[in-house]
């Protein structure tokens, strides 16, 4: 069988794999891991399945989240990993992510590195992936289809991997707040408290109570990061993949 698992706080990931999916003209039942009720479940893949699954990069690395891949277990099972990243750089998160599901019972088969929207500014990967990118979508995903073998890819990365300390930042809850309830219903790292409040230790600062807010009473101030991801990291960036 066919599985399509993301972790996706701001869809940018969930889109991404599932053009991947699309293009390969098959059917893939989805896991949707963005909430901590679902990467609580335990997962086990027999050898025939296939995984393909999406996951963003942070600051180079796997996402920091405790747990984030413990309730998939494989057979053997082959996997293709799609790296989303916001036009920046995803430096050793495929070395580091193909090494944690390896020693889960997963052979890694493919990888991509998507460009998708970056979070902290609105210009970086914005539409990403679009028309342009489709062609090599497509062909990434015929040559998985023609992999007869599980032949382990070969992905690009160092070891030690990229030092990357988490910030201890949290969108703030401001005057206005109706206490509706849907940012602790969405956060995925279960970050906000009962009176609305974020937990720094455990915020990843994804954006999604920002975006979900619907009096908009969430802020979290990203200014200094934006103009300088925005004077760096402006020019578009190609998708890799790997196989």
């Amino acid at each position: 069988m066919n599985y399509r698992l993301f972790f996706s706080p701001t869809g940018g990931t969930k889109r991404a794999t599932g053009l991947l999916c699309e293009a390969m003209g098959q059917d893939f039942a989805v896991i949707d891991l963005t909430l901590p009720k679902e990467r609580a479940k335990s997962r086990e893949f027999a050898t025939g399945d296939l995984l393909v699954f999406g996951l963003p990069v942070y600051g180079g690395r796997l996402p920091q989240i405790p747990g984030l891949l413990d309730g998939l277990k494989g057979n053997g099972t082959p996997c293709v990993l799609c790296a989303c990243y916001g036009n920046r750089n995803y430096d050793d998160m495929l070395l580091e992510w193909k090494t944690e599901m390896e020693k889960r019972g997963f052979v890694c088969v493919a990888a991509a590195a998507l460009v998708i929207p970056h979070v902290y500014s609105e210009r970086l990967g914005k539409g990403r992936p679009d028309e342009a990118d489709l062609p090599a979508i497509r062909e990434f995903a015929r040559r998985i289809k023609d992999k007869k073998d599980k032949t382990p890819v070969r992905v690009p990365g160092n070891f030690p991997y990229k030092k990357w300390e988490k910030p201890l930042l949290t969108p703030a809850k401001e005057e206005g707040c109706i206490k509706c309830g849907l940012c602790r219903q969405a956060c995925p790292t279960a970050a906000i408290n009962e009176d609305f409040t974020g937990d720094a230790a455990s915020c990843i600062q994804c954006m999604k109570c920002v975006r979900i807010c619907p009096v908009g009473c969430r802020r979290l101030d990203m200014s200094a990061i934006r103009k300088y991801l925005e004077e760096n990291y402006l020019p578009r960036r190609e998708n890799e993949f790997f196989i």
